[in-house]
């Protein structure tokens, strides 16, 4: 919203200087994004929340700086009576449904002269960026951004038939419109048709053919109500918007139709002569009259945490122009009709809160104990940001898969369909079932990828859901993965880093298996998840060199590997980690380092802990040095 000084201070004295006023105005909800000088005058670039479309206009805005100043509004006053029986009536008949146009408000006047408007009027539209047309279509413009009632006029003798008729469209249908471009309107927009052709898209832009020119003599003012979802869709369908749309979606001051035509009609007769030629015109179904709210003033201070004085809570809806009165802690005030935004007794304490000013708050800390247990469905994204992070290290792309599969999916793996959930109403056979495992996705992506890449990694983290009916039935994240590039022992390799990362022990025996497609990793993260130590014990660098040597060994290949690092780490407290360097048939050969914080290591001291390693194993697991 364009706003300018000299403009404003017609309806309200201001005395606050631009800067302050710019800082009050975004106080209370008016964000000043800028305050520049253009051509003499000041002008403020405002910030319009949706919920205020009352602030889309000049007169809106000095409201809000008469209640930050304390100050009356200075309305525009009537000069002709528009209710008055006129000499003449040119026919017109209306046709309206006010499910698609609840008020149709208007008048005609006839012998108007259509020319340039005059020098005030065209220097203030193009101080908030309007390009001056003529001084009938200037007059409604500068009444919508004035007031904050979109306006439209007709040529009344280009209206064929001197029939109007508020109507949908089926959907197709041409329009061309006062700027000569053709549209072929969406279904459910509304229009304004007369005997032959469309001639309004309501609420966002007028038709050529019943548009203002030179040689226009009677005019047909109309200021309507329009039903904001109807606008807006007609407006996207189209990629087409204007001031007077956005009004209109955000909802229009219902009461305000006849105070617009008004100050219309009075500048009309001034700048383009005529005389009024019909009856006030306002089709309605009922009557858009001011509501009212209550206030609970303990309530008020309750939700505020602040204590306000009942006298200083009236004072502060009076500024507001919304003529509050108390009784019994009880507070009644009636609510204008531009105030589309204040329905319940929340957006009343929120008129006190702004006005009272946020920043005299006093400053405290939250009361009561801080929550220590766990949220209800918390997820820690960090956890999910480690896995990823080590995966992708090792060359492991992430891939998404459906949550639904076919029986067939099933039946590759050789899972019972009879054990997994599935959907009581699928919409295809395709996706009939719960996925019990992320097999299924990898393997089918593997399928789909091989015949256009070599080497393949992928990794999926996701929910599976297990349980074979819904009493039994929950869901759980697993990590599952698939490489036709590493060894069993390089997958392992990785799952262990990052388990390790995680502070995890759980088991890999049974997480890894080899498939035609590669080797394929699943894990139940969840399981793991609930045991987990991320926090991390750092040492420092040691000062002195390690001794590393290579030892191997006949053993029964059966025997695992774990089993065989215990037995290792137990001999010595210089021990510091093994590794698998090579295996072939019942020969292993392990990588052990040795380690102390506090001096040199020799062979003297090496040797007879490698002969104790030695005897363990052979006692253990009857392995012998090869």
């Amino acid at each position: 919203m364009i706003a300018p000084l000299s403009w404003l201070k017609e309806y309200v004295d201001i005395n606050l200087k631009p800067k302050e006023l710019g800082d009050r105005l975004t106080e209370v909800g008016l964000g000043c994004e800028k305050i520049v000088e253009k051509n003499g005058d000041i002008i403020f670039e405002l910030e319009i929340t949706p919920n205020r479309p009352d602030l889309l206009s000049i007169i809106g805005v000095a409201r809000e700086i008469a209640a930050i100043e304390s100050k009356k509004v200075k309305y525009p006053k009537a000069k002709t009576d528009i209710n008055v029986k006129p000499k003449k009536v040119l026919p017109l008949k209306i046709e309206t449904n006010s499910a698609i146009n609840p008020r149709f408000t208007g008048i005609i006047i006839e012998g108007i002269n259509v020319k340039e408007s005059p020098t005030w009027l065209w220097k203030r539209l193009e101080s908030i960026g309007q390009r001056p047309i003529n001084n009938i279509v200037d007059i409604t413009n500068y009444v919508m951004f004035e007031l904050g009632n979109p306006l439209h006029v007709f040529d009344y003798d280009k209206i064929k038939g001197n029939i109007m008729r508020v109507h949908k469209t089926k959907g197709g249908e041409k329009f061309k419109s006062v700027d000569e471009i053709s549209y072929h309107l969406p279904a459910s927009a509304v229009v304004i048709s007369d005997a032959d052709d469309i001639i309004d898209l309501c609420g966002i832009k007028g038709g050529y053919n019943s548009g203002i020119f030179e040689n226009t003599k009677s005019i047909l003012i109309r200021v309507p109500v329009e039903v904001p979802n109807l606008i807006r869709r007609a407006s996207q369908a189209l990629g087409l918007r204007s001031e007077a749309s956005s009004i209109f979606e955000r909802r229009v001051n219902s009461g305000g139709t006849i105070d617009a035509l008004q100050r219309a009609v009075d500048l009309v007769l001034e700048l383009a002569g005529g005389e009024i030629a019909s009856s006030l015109i306002d089709i309605k179904k009922e009557d858009f009259i001011p509501w009212r709210l209550e206030l609970n003033n303990e309530r008020l201070n309750k939700i505020l945490g602040i204590e306000i004085k009942e006298t200083e809570v009236i004072s502060l809806l009076e500024r507001v122009s919304l003529s509050p009165k108390a009784s019994r802690g009880i507070i009644q005030t009636t609510i204008p009709t531009y105030r589309n935004d204040l329905k319940i007794e929340e957006d009343l304490i929120e008129e006190v809160a702004r006005f009272y000013g946020y920043n005299n708050f006093p400053k405290t800390m939250p009361a009561g104990a801080i929550p220590t247990g766990a949220i209800p469905y918390f997820k820690d994204f960090r956890l999910e940001e480690k896995i990823k992070s080590v995966l992708t290290g090792a060359g492991f792309s992430e891939v998404y898969s459906y949550s639904l599969v076919s029986e067939k999916n099933l039946s590759e793996l050789e899972i019972d369909s009879e054990k997994v959930l599935r959907v009581d109403n699928p919409v295809s056979l395709e996706f009939e079932y719960l996925r019990p495992t992320l097999k299924i996705g990898l393997l089918a992506a593997v399928k789909q990828n091989k015949s256009y890449f070599d080497k393949i990694e992928l990794f999926e983290l996701g929910k599976v859901y297990l349980g074979k009916n819904v009493d039994n039935a929950k869901e759980a994240y697993f990590l599952s993965g698939i490489s036709n590039v590493k060894s069993y022992y390089e997958v392992k390799g990785v799952l262990e880093r990052l388990l390790a990362e995680l502070g995890s022990n759980y088991d890999l025996s049974k997480s890894i298996e080899l498939t035609e497609e590669g080797i394929i990793f699943e894990l139940n993260l969840s399981d793991i998840l609930k045991n987990i130590g991320m926090k991390k014990k750092f040492v420092p660098v040691p000062k002195y060199p390690p001794v590393i040597e290579d030892l191997s060994i006949e053993i029964e290949p059966k025997i695992k590997y774990g089993e065989i690092v215990n037995v290792i780490a137990v001999q010595s407290k210089l021990f510091n980690k093994v590794e698998l360097l090579d295996e072939y048939g019942n020969k292993k050969t392990f990588r052990i380092t040795y380690l102390s914080r506090d001096r040199n290591l020799t062979s003297e001291d090496i040797e007879p802990i490698r002969e104790k390693i030695t005897a363990a194993l052979k006692k253990s697991f009857k392995a012998e040095p090869a």
